[in-house]
């Protein structure tokens, strides 16, 4: 059996170390990488089957994936404050009160978000009924996912 010297064993287990880190990194990013993948492709397909079942009209994929990438910028100033409120009303008022105040919470907060992305996008035009129709809808589906 060959034994090696105590400085061998220590270059070993460090090379060692250092590639069984990296492969974690490169693992663990590659993991998160799919996911983010898998979610933003979700919302592409599902956005993209709800404009063509609406009559929506778009320029090209590339206009639907920008539009998708304005409105989670807009959520993500829009929607803290809307949590907050909702938090707000949840501690105030009875819970049959709550539902519909979060539900126009809700419903202001996407009408704003959507309506923001589509002033600002040339590209893309979404009629004012459908904007009232899409806004609704994901008010319904904020308000059946919250906690």
């Amino acid at each position: 059996m060959l034994y090696l010297s105590q400085k061998e064993q220590n270059e070993h287990s460090k090379d060692f170390n250092l590639r069984s880190k990296l492969i974690e990194i490169v693992s663990i990013t590659f993991i998160v990488a799919i996911a983010l993948v898998v979610i933003f492709g979700g919302y592409f397909f599902g956005i993209k089957g709800l404009f063509s079942i609406l009559g929506v009209t778009y320029d090209s994929n590339q206009t639907l994936v920008l539009f998708i990438l304005v409105c989670f910028a807009v959520g993500l100033i829009i929607d803290p404050l809307t949590k907050i409120i909702s938090m707000i009303l949840a501690r105030s008022l009875s819970l049959k009160k709550t539902a519909l105040f979060a539900f126009i919470l809700y419903f202001v907060s996407n009408f704003i978000t959507i309506c923001f992305a589509d002033y600002y996008m040339q590209s893309i035009y979404i009629p004012d009924v459908l904007l009232v129709v899409i806004s609704a809808l994901m008010a319904f589906i904020e308000l059946a996912f919250d906690d």
